[in-house]
């Protein structure tokens, strides 16, 4: 990789628009060389009234800041809302169209419905899709209910059997055979099994009827409580940000004699439904879609006001197998989940997906809008070297080919427990920066 080029020198701060300048102070921009081209670039810490110096907004207490419904699930590799929330305020309007092609657990689409846009969010995996809508649907608690006590579950039939022993390593009898009923019946309402067929790429979906929103916010629910260690959680006590290995899991839970617990589940969700809708719900409905960011909806050409986006990070994530057991829940085997995403050690096979995606983003966005692309550094072993990649530099490669103009870039530092897979990794580990594209449409 090309390693950039600083200069202290100041280069014509003109180059910015005004949307820019009302976020960061000309002082703090500085000029980068890149391939022969130079692009500006700031620190997150230097922005105007940002995320990273409201210590309610700081990516290491997110935990505390944002609506409830934000903590549905765990996943690696999100951002916080507060960062969703930066970049919606000031680069959109209320009842503007905000989408996230990479929508993970719907924090963009969400924030964007909170603050009365309408946010949209696109993602490949059955686990991210199931998660968006779940939250940017406008389903109330109480309707919510009602749905769940319609629905006859009868349990007394049911045959774990079948089940495959890596999953009955996470649950007991009585909350396996409970899981296995709710999630045959909330899939047959949401009509997901049977459209959806990942090795085939036939893979578009999304929830049209009340029935089929009311059966994804319950799936949304369950996905999240599916695995961790709280006292609704389903599984014995693990992670609650990716499905852990099921040998590993199996031999730590023998050798600290941890326990599957036996949960009441449609309980769990109830009161795991009336903690997230806690604070209200938001006003506005937004959409969710399983889909490819490279292949987005013809009918959506300069359909929206706003993106922002955090693609995957190359090399870094594995979001399928993250994911295997919320997979299985769902009804999919995370190797063909895996097949259908942009999963790759290839340098060239990730510049490609990565122009195919930007492609589409700046078909669907308005002239004059603006995209946010947030992308991390990775480390990469070459041999015994430890080469660090700069995904960033492929996006600005990449976007250029589009048509894409290159504002700014706003590096992001990531505080070592909050990295990808930080309770494994040491400080020197993982992802070590985020930085945030800022792309312009003419």
């Amino acid at each position: 990789m090309l390693k950039p080029k600083i200069h202290e020198q100041r280069i014509p701060i003109s180059l910015l628009k005004d949307d820019l300048l009302k976020i960061v102070n000309k002082a703090d921009i500085k000029a980068e060389e890149f391939e022969e081209n130079e692009f500006l670039y700031t620190s997150s810490y230097l922005l105007s009234d940002t995320w990273r110096k409201n210590p309610a907004k700081d990516r290491t207490l997110a935990r505390s800041w944002g609506h409830p419904m934000h903590t549905m699930a765990s996943r690696s590799g999100s951002f916080p809302p507060a960062l969703a929330d930066y970049f919606i305020n000031n680069f959109s309007k209320v009842g503007d169209l905000v989408l996230d092609p990479y929508s993970g657990k719907g924090t963009a689409p969400y924030q964007a419905c909170l603050l009365d846009r309408v946010g949209f969010g696109v993602d490949i995996t059955p686990e991210a899709y199931v998660l968006t809508g779940a939250k940017v649907h406008t389903i109330k608690h109480e309707e919510a209910i009602e749905y769940l006590k319609s629905i006859r579950f009868d349990i007394s039939r049911t045959n774990i059997k079948d089940v495959h022993p890596d999953v009955k390593v996470f649950f007991s009898i009585k909350t396996l055979a409970q899981i296995l009923v709710i999630k045959e019946r909330l899939l047959d309402d949401l009509g997901f099994e049977t459209k959806i067929n990942y090795i085939s790429g036939n893979i578009f979906h999304y929830a049209k009827t009340k029935t089929e929103q009311l059966a994804q916010y319950w799936l949304g629910i369950i996905t999240g409580i599916l695995h961790g260690s709280s006292s609704y959680s389903l599984s014995l006590p693990c992670s609650h940000s990716f499905s852990m290995a099921p040998n590993y899991t199996k031999n730590y839970a023998k050798k600290h004699n941890l326990k599957k617990p036996e949960r009441n589940v449609i309980q769990c969700m109830i009161e795991r439904s009336f903690y997230l809708q806690s604070a209200g719900i938001a006003r506005i409905s937004g959409k969710a879609y399983l889909g490819k960011a490279q292949e987005l909806p013809k009918s959506w050409e300069e359909k929206f006001d706003l993106i922002v986006t955090s693609p995957p990070y190359f090399t870094a994530q594995s979001y399928a197998w993250d994911n295997w057991l919320r997979e299985w829940l769902l009804g999919f085997d995370f190797k063909d989940v895996r097949k259908q995403t942009t999963q790759t050690a290839s340098y060239e096979k990730y510049s490609l997906a990565m122009y195919e995606f930007l492609k589409e983003a700046y078909r669907v966005l308005k002239p004059g809008k603006r995209a946010f692309v947030i992308v991390g550094d990775v480390n990469k072993r070459s041999g015994e070297e430890k080469v660090i990649i700069r995904t960033s530099n492929v996006i600005v490669k990449e976007a250029q080919k589009t048509g894409f103009e290159i504002d700014l870039i706003i590096n992001d530092d990531i505080p070592p427990t909050k990295r990808y897979n930080s309770s494994f990794l040491n400080t020197n580990q993982g992802l070590q920066i985020d930085r945030i594209v800022c792309l312009r449409k003419e």
